[in-house]
C-alpha cells in the first residue's frame, strides 16, 4: 500500500487570489476547514503524514489544525514562498512514497484515496501499451491531479489522449495542472530544476508546459486525472463536473461546525 505525504498550503487572509467567486457562499475560513476536513478523512485509512504549511494563518485557524495529528508550520509567507517550502519538506521524502501537494481550496471525496490507492498498486498493468506505441504511458514518471476542469471537454481545449480504466473509474492523461498534484519523491528530484522554477511567481502553466503538455503523446512526465474527478476546485467557474459537490459540501461543513463547538483533539 503507497505511503502518502501530504502538504496542505493554506491562508485564511486572502478569499482568493484572482477574485473569483466561491461556491456555497463559502468565506474564506469555512472553505479552508471543510475542505481539509474532506481531505483528511479521505486518507485517515491509509498510511500517511500531513503538513501543514500555514501563511501567517490567525491564532484560531492554526487553532483548528493542531487538534488533527498532523505537522503544522505557521509562517510569514506568500504564495511563492510556500510553493517553495512545500518543495524542501517534499524532497525530505522517501523516494518510493508519494507526496501530494494540495492547496487549501480542493474539495475531496471520500473515495478519493481508496481510488487512488488500488490504481498505483496495480499501475504497471493498468498502463501497459504495446512497447512503442505512443511513448510507452507506463514507463514515464507518474503525476495524479485529482480534479477533473471542465475546460478540457471545451472545443478548443480538447487533446487526443491514453485513457486508462481502474478499480473505482478511468484515468486520462491531461496537460496541465495547478498547484494541486501528486507524484513520488524519486520524481520530484527527477525535475526540481523545473519545479524550482515554476515556484518563481506561481507559474503552474511553466510546469505543465515542460512536463506534460500542450503536446501529450512523447512528453517526458505522464500526467492523469480521475473520470469522473475525485476532487474539485472550488472556485464557481472551474468545478468538477458531475459531482456531489454540494452534498459533500454540506456534510463537511457541518462537520467543521462541530469540531469548532468541541475542543477534543481529533484522532
Amino acid at each position: 500500500m503507497p505511503r502518502f505525504n501530504i502538504i496542505f498550503r493554506t491562508c485564511d487572509a486572502v478569499l482568493s487570489l484572482h477574485d473569483v467567486p466561491r461556491p456555497f457562499g463559502l468565506d474564506k475560513k469555512s472553505l479552508l476547514k471543510t475542505c481539509f476536513l474532506s481531505l483528511y478523512e479521505s486518507v485517515r485509512n491509509h498510511p500517511h503524514r500531513i503538513v501543514v504549511i500555514g501563511d501567517r494563518l490567525t491564532p484560531e485557524t492554526e487553532a483548528f489544525f493542531r487538534r488533527f495529528p498532523v505537522e503544522v508550520m505557521n509562517r510569514e509567507l506568500n504564495n511563492e514562498l510556500s510553493i517553495r517550502l512545500s518543495l524542501d519538506v517534499a524532497l525530505d521524502c522517501p523516494d518510493l512514497e508519494w507526496v501530494y501537494f494540495c492547496e487549501d481550496d480542493y474539495l475531496h471525496r471520500p473515495e478519493t484515496f481508496n481510488f487512488i490507492s488500488g490504481f498505483l498498486a496495480d499501475r504497471r498493468n493498468i498502463l501497459a501499451t504495446e512497447q512503442g506505441k505512443g511513448g510507452d504511458p507506463a514507463g514515464r514518471p507518474l503525476f495524479i491531479h485529482p480534479p477533473d476542469y471542465p475546460d478540457r471537454y471545451l472545443a478548443r481545449y480538447r487533446r487526443p489522449s491514453w485513457l486508462f480504466v481502474s478499480p473505482g473509474c478511468h484515468w486520462r492523461e491531461v496537460d496541465s495542472v495547478t498547484f494541486t498534484f501528486m507524484a513520488e519523491t524519486s520524481s520530484l528530484r527527477k525535475y526540481e530544476s523545473v519545479l524550482r522554477r515554476s515556484a518563481v511567481g506561481a507559474k503552474d502553466r511553466f510546469l505543465s508546459r515542460r512536463l506534460f503538455g500542450p503536446r501529450l503523446i512523447g512528453k517526458p512526465a505522464l500526467c492523469l486525472s480521475p473520470v469522473p474527478g475525485l476532487s474539485t476546485h472550488m472556485h464557481e467557474p472551474v468545478m468538477t463536473p458531475l459531482g456531489p459537490w454540494k452534498d459533500l459540501c454540506e456534510r463537511y461543513r457541518a462537520d467543521v461546525a462541530r469540531l469548532d463547538a468541541d475542543e477534543t483533539p481529533i484522532a
